[in-house]
């Protein structure tokens, strides 16, 4: 059975919501190559995780992020079509618009990278949902294996203007910046890197994903959590924790299919598991270097780990309620 997402919860998760610049989208592409990266800002005690759920009965297969302690609640994903979303938090704008009937679940997400292979699908998907309540604080960013991109913000669509190959997507409105967390640096730290000198390569892209990062590796700080560089219609993707830009993970979809439904802890692939026990209390490793920015964002570049086992109990700074429901609820509004 389907878990809906009660109305009343949704408003108490607005209300609470503390991270009002979390995450940031930038995606470009020319004829031969789409290229999609995505930081995720959050708090670092929450486990992050990937999975994998293969095409089955005439549904596409996708991978799908987020956190283990949200009821596999995604934050993002990308489809074995080359279908990607994620989703940015912004100031609260009522949806006046909203015609769909049918509900917003746990899992509506997913439904949507199982049914939908372009931007403009997804977009229908969406429409026949209630979205309202999930979308008065928050806007969704797709991107497909042809280059299309749009912003979903609910009662507006941003597509990129004519005879621009990239967009961007961060924790502002597009039809309506005056609302607040505008102006941005990122912006102009990313556009300025699509403009000058941009490369269509994974490592370009984690250039840019560097450069518009958030915080310092902590256990209960916000900050660049984790990094996707997907090339879309391949299949791969390329993913960086920690604030660590040298050494991603590369994955084929197709090859992790072959492995049935799975997933993974980033903390566990990036670390082993040897080290869990030392970081329940949130204490970073002894056995790693840490080299830390001059400049005045301060970020970690190497793998200072801050403890992302799970087993802080949910107790997060800036953060309320205790049911993984409220908690996925304040989430996909924050990352």
């Amino acid at each position: 059975m389907k878990r809906t997402i009660p109305t009343l919860i949704v408003l108490v998760a607005l209300g609470h919501s503390t991270s009002s610049e979390a995450c940031s989208i930038f995606t470009a592409h020319d004829d031969a190559t789409v290229l999609v990266g995505n930081n995720e800002d959050w708090y670092g005690n929450y486990k992050s995780i990937l999975w994998f759920t293969p095409p089955e009965d005439g549904k596409y297969g996708y991978v799908a992020w987020g956190f283990e302690e949200l009821d596999h609640f995604s934050q993002g994903g990308m489809n074995d079509q080359g279908l990607f979303w994620d989703a940015l938090a912004t100031p609260a704008l009522p949806i006046e618009n909203c015609t769909g009937t049918q509900p917003f679940t746990l899992t509506t997400l997913e439904e949507l990278l199982q049914n939908a292979a372009t931007v403009e699908e997804a977009i229908e998907f969406l429409e026949e949902c209630y979205y309202a309540d999930m979308l008065e604080e928050a806007q969704f960013m797709f991107v497909d294996a042809n280059g299309d991109s749009a912003i979903f913000e609910g009662d507006q669509i941003i597509y990129p203007e004519d005879g621009v190959d990239y967009q961007i997507g961060l924790n502002f409105y597009w039809s309506n910046p005056s609302l607040g967390n505008y102006p941005d640096w990122r912006l102009d730290v990313l556009t300025a890197m699509m403009e000058d000198g941009l490369e269509l390569s994974v490592d370009y892209f984690a250039e840019m994903a560097d450069a518009a990062h958030q915080g310092v590796v902590s256990y209960d700080g916000l900050y660049t959590r984790y990094t996707t560089v997907s090339v879309l219609g391949s299949g791969e993707f390329h993913l960086y924790y920690n604030l660590m830009w040298d050494d991603p993970i590369v994955f084929d979809l197709a090859e992790e299919f072959e492995l049935g439904p799975h997933e993974y802890e980033m903390h566990d692939l990036f670390y082993g598991d040897s080290d869990t026990d030392s970081d329940t209390d949130g204490d970073t490793d002894t056995d790693t270097d840490v080299d830390t920015d001059s400049d005045s964002d301060a970020g970690v570049d190497a793998g200072v780990d801050p403890g992302d086992d799970g087993d802080c109990g949910c107790a997060t700074a800036g953060v309320v309620g205790s049911s993984s429901l409220l908690l996925a609820l304040m989430e996909i509004l924050s990352l």
